[in-house]
């Protein structure tokens, strides 16, 4: 089933140039189960990471303490919750900040969970419908904006909402 969600992730994601990169999870576990761009797994390579060892800044602000990054549990935290994780959210193995969330996102007739995070030169938005996660990454050095790569996710979010996803 996975394979099939790529083409349709891809076609509504990434072709039209606002996103980089996209994922699909469920909200159960958070792990990315398609990804686009399809064509030699360049999604994949993009947004996902098996699990890593991090040294992870403790609360001192001083000291540092390696921690097993999976990097789909962390985000299921952050759309159950609006709240970075202990340990930070990662995306194929890069960490990003978490600027901005909202868990009641309205668009429309339908409410959304909705979170933002960065790295320098590039982002995530990342979209909740109730039972799928979807993820879209732009990149500055390719031309694409926050504000694009958000309206493009929102869409898709809401085309599965639509036929109940």
């Amino acid at each position: 089933m996975a394979d099939a969600w790529d083409g349709t992730l891809e076609e509504w994601v990434t072709s039209e140039g606002h996103c980089s990169a996209a994922g699909m999870a469920q909200v159960t576990d958070g792990a990315f189960y398609a990804a686009a761009p399809v064509a030699n797994d360049q999604g994949w390579g993009a947004i996902y990471k098996e699990d890593h060892a991090e040294d992870i800044l403790q609360d001192d602000g001083v000291t540092t303490k390696k921690v097993t990054i999976n990097e789909g549990w962390q985000l299921k935290l952050l759309m159950d919750t609006g709240k970075t994780p202990a340990g930070g959210v990662w995306f194929a193995g890069e960490k990003y900040t978490v600027p901005q969330t909202d868990l009641k996102f309205e668009m429309g007739e339908n409410t959304f969970g909705w979170a933002f995070a960065a790295r320098p030169k590039k982002g995530v938005h990342i979209v909740s419908t109730g039972n799928q996660i979807v993820a879209g990454f732009y990149s500055e050095e390719k031309g694409q904006n926050t504000g694009n790569c958000k309206k493009t996710v929102l869409a898709f979010a809401e085309y599965l909402k639509g036929i109940g996803y």
